[in-house]
């Protein structure tokens, strides 16, 4: 994260994908108290990120900061319920991977003090207001395919020009007005 905050801070690139060495996906026998432990070191990391780009100023933006002017998300490649915990703490069951992700929006054009979804007890995600493919909104759980279109606007980009397989729709309510 520090070689990606030195490229954005000396305006050499405007895009940086960072992939920690220690992901989410944790398996570990040593059960719940682990995965909180491992969770919370991986989440301390992207706030000392999302700190030291609120605290530098952007690159010939007067009075703007690095994180007003940067997307960041934080993403998984699924989503996963403490329901799908087995018996000894890990998670080892056939439907602990679903369709469902989870990703966290911060700077950029993204409005403050949002929530966008929780998980229930069978872990398969809380409806949230949804802008359809087609314009209209909806109540549902969204998909990967909705995060990417919400980031995607978020940075200005129509999505008349991509095609996303099954459609896509807009987490409501995270784009500034």
């Amino acid at each position: 994260m520090d070689l990606a905050l030195r490229l954005l801070k000396s305006d050499l690139c405007t895009s940086v994908h960072v992939s920690l060495q220690l992901d989410f996906d944790t398996h570990n026998a040593s059960g719940h108290g682990y995965s909180c432990a491992h969770g919370r070191g991986l989440m301390d990391c992207v706030a000392r990120f999302l700190g030291e780009l609120k605290a530098a100023p952007a690159p010939g933006k007067p009075g703007k900061t690095l994180l007003d002017d940067t997307l960041v998300l934080v993403m998984s490649e699924f989503g996963r319920s403490w329901a799908s915990r087995g018996r000894d703490g890990t998670y080892s069951l056939p439907d602990d991977h679903h369709p469902y992700t989870s990703v966290c929006f911060a700077g950029g054009n993204v409005a403050a003090n949002r929530q966008v979804g929780s998980y229930t007890p069978r872990g398969l995600g809380v409806p949230v207001d949804i802008i359809e493919e087609n314009g209209q909104p909806s109540k549902r759980v969204p998909r990967a395919a909705d995060a990417v279109t919400t980031a995607l606007r978020i940075m200005g980009m129509e999505m008349h020009d991509f095609f996303i397989p099954g459609g896509y729709g807009e987490v409501a309510g995270l784009r500034k007005a």
